[in-house]
């Protein structure tokens, strides 16, 4: 396997007490803002590692020009994918904490000092992610008035219960900052995977370790078209990955949370994946329908979850949105 070659190299003197890790591809029109708003963080005992994935924009032109002491730049001679150069980048990093980054997104000034902060309080966590705020494309601030209760220490058995409601429980890769020393003893991301590879880590360290929140924002999360998990040819990895998570989670919880976290996906995530099934019916592509079919009922007694749907489609319960266009 080609290993990434090294551009330049961080040449700060002083240790680094948290790697920023920055995979790129094609991230031209955000990439300058973004990596910006890591070098001018208050905080300044860190380095950033990163690796662009053989660009076809003028991404890497762009990054040869940064002349800052506490960069290091590599990069691919063929495309290998996020996680494989996550994984990459956590080999190279000096440093206890690994700081997630990504090139759409913004840092708020404060943010690598608060996470640094927040460890030192909180040594044991496997991983904290932050509040944020929602961004389009513009990078206007989309309001949102909701309170997020999360408690700042999240136990193993709350992890698990946020985990079947809504899966990832930080939604990102961007407002996650993982102890070096819980990564080292879970393993790498898994590289099979191309969209659930983050969820699959969080559910494995957050198995032996609490997870920690930091209500505040630190960062501003870009919402657009072109991220990967919103490409609809991704859809039926991103369901069968999820399974896989879960499957994974069911084996370490206790019997009676792993009913009550089924029963609770029934009316929330299993009919989701449900409903990208009938999608596909309805577009008559029965072979994709027919795999849908078979993740689900592997996973599910699938006439309950059929009676779940059903129910939902009818009342129009609690989300409308998990029906938007499947009617069209």
């Amino acid at each position: 396997m080609n290993q990434p070659l090294v551009i330049s190299t961080c040449s700060v003197i002083q240790p680094a007490l948290i790697t920023v890790l920055l995979p790129v591809y094609n991230g031209e029109e955000y990439l300058k803002q973004s990596l910006e708003s890591v070098l001018n963080q208050e905080f300044r005992q860190f380095e950033i590692l990163i690796i662009d994935d053989c660009s076809t924009d003028s991404s890497f032109d762009y990054l040869q020009i940064i002349k800052d002491p506490r960069v290091s730049l590599f990069r691919n001679e063929q495309n290998k994918g996020l996680f494989f150069n996550l994984n990459f980048l956590v080999t190279q990093s000096k440093s206890p904490l690994i700081k997630l980054w990504a090139q759409d997104d913004i840092m708020y000034p404060n943010c690598l000092g608060s996470f640094v902060d927040f460890f030192n309080k909180h040594p044991h966590i496997g991983f904290s992610y932050s509040g944020r705020d929602m961004i389009d494309e513009q990078g206007v601030i989309r309001e949102n008035k909701k309170v997020d209760s999360t408690p700042t220490i999240i136990s193993t058995e709350l992890h698990a219960r946020i985990a079947y409601y809504t899966g990832s429980i930080a939604g990102n890769i961007a407002n996650v900052c993982i102890n070096k020393k819980s990564l080292d003893e879970v393993g790498p991301f898994n590289e099979q995977m191309k969209i659930s590879a983050d969820f699959d880590m969080w559910v494995r360290l957050a198995r032996d370790h609490e997870t920690g929140f930091i209500r505040e924002k630190l960062i501003q999360l870009r919402d657009h078209d072109k991220q990967l998990s919103r490409n609809e040819k991704y859809y039926f990895n991103h369901v069968k990955e999820d399974l896989e998570v879960y499957r994974y989670l069911d084996n370490y919880v206790a019997p009676e949370q792993k009913k009550q976290g089924h029963k609770l996906m029934r009316s929330t995530k299993l009919v989701y994946y449900y409903t990208l099934m009938i999608k596909s019916l309805l577009k008559r592509k029965l072979r994709l329908a027919h795999d849908y079919y078979l993740q689900l009922s592997k996973y599910d007694n699938f006439f309950l979850l059929s009676f779940s749907f059903l129910k939902n489609k009818i009342i129009k319960s609690r989300d409308p949105k998990l029906f938007t266009g499947l009617d069209r």
